[in-house]
């Protein structure tokens, strides 16, 4: 019976969150990959910049020549995926 007492008296000290409805909103970074991965740690605001599209450019140009031609794309950046070791 004292063990379910201090259980309650635990569960009813834990803090509790309060969620404030406020969604955080996340920034849409956009990465440039080569058959799947990550190319470089640059990342981009939209899919257009002019530094992302230069980046692409040069790696696609390094994947036909001396690779077997993957695909090089602009793509929207996954923090799972897309990780910097």
């Amino acid at each position: 019976m004292v063990k379910k007492q201090v259980e309650q008296e635990v569960a009813a000290s834990a803090p509790q969150q309060m969620n404030s409805g406020i969604a955080e909103e996340k920034q849409i970074l956009y990465v440039v990959v080569r058959d799947g991965y990550r190319v470089s740690d640059k990342e981009y605001k939209n899919p257009n910049d002019s530094s992302a599209i230069a980046e692409r450019k040069y790696w696609s140009r390094v994947e036909t020549k001396h690779s077997h031609g993957a695909p090089v794309e602009i793509v929207q950046y996954d923090s799972k995926l897309h990780r910097i070791w």
